[in-house]
């Protein structure tokens, strides 16, 4: 049987590249009978994946934009978000193409644009932006993104399970920023705090058994 060093499927037949990539093919299989190989619905589930990613994160853009001008500040930090989510949107399709976990991605890069916004935040003077809009807003945003993958790519719960329950924790943090009185309106992090709460509610009610069974195997107890 034939196979493609690219992308991994294995052929029957006497052609000599792959219907995929084009890529020359290696191994040897005459006179077997060629067979195409059954990726449609894969692609489909890919293709399916970049679609929620580019809307949620035009979602995240026009929020940002919709916030900063409700709320106006010295700085147009919603012009900083869309560029790094025009970074971060690259970055992710890499990620897919190369099939690296994309929740876990996606997880690691909602924590670098917050960090960076609370940074660039406090060097332009502290304004509180990044507190009150872009991490309540991207901790709510990243939660539906990982719920809606996880039912297109059909994963198992401990697949995405960490992940999703990692983001609902530390979306309730904004109760923190409440109680200091540390953010120039309520509203984004209130939506952030009911969104996680919920989210947990959810897994514990419909996962509850699988996600026990899961961390007793994680923690090997």
């Amino acid at each position: 049987m034939k196979t493609c060093e690219k992308c991994g499927v294995q052929l029957k037949g006497k052609g000599n590249n792959c219907p995929l990539c084009q890529n020359e093919l290696i191994g040897s299989n005459e006179g077997e009978e060629a067979v195409f190989p059954l990726n449609d619905q894969r692609q489909k589930e890919t293709h399916m994946v970049i679609k929620v990613i580019n809307f949620m994160m035009l979602c995240v853009g026009i929020m940002s934009v919709f916030f900063n001008v409700l709320y106006p500040v010295e700085i147009w930090w919603s012009l900083i978000v869309v560029l790094t989510l025009i970074g971060v949107r690259v970055s992710l399709f890499i990620a897919i193409a190369k099939h690296k976990n994309i929740l876990k991605y996606l997880w690691n890069q909602s924590l670098v644009i917050i960090a960076f916004a609370i940074v660039i935040d406090y060097i332009s003077g502290n304004h509180g932006w990044a507190i009150t809009f872009v991490l309540p807003i991207i901790f709510t945003l990243a939660m539906i993104i990982m719920y809606l993958i996880s039912k297109i790519l059909h994963l198992q719960v401990g697949d995405y399970m960490i992940y999703l329950l990692l983001d609902a924790v530390f979306g309730i943090i904004p109760i923190l920023f409440l109680l200091l009185q540390s953010v120039t309106t309520a509203i984004p992090s209130l939506i952030c705090i009911m969104v996680s709460i919920i989210s947990v509610i959810a897994l514990i009610s419909f996962e509850g058994p699988s996600m026990y069974s899961e961390l007793k195997r994680r923690l090997h107890v």
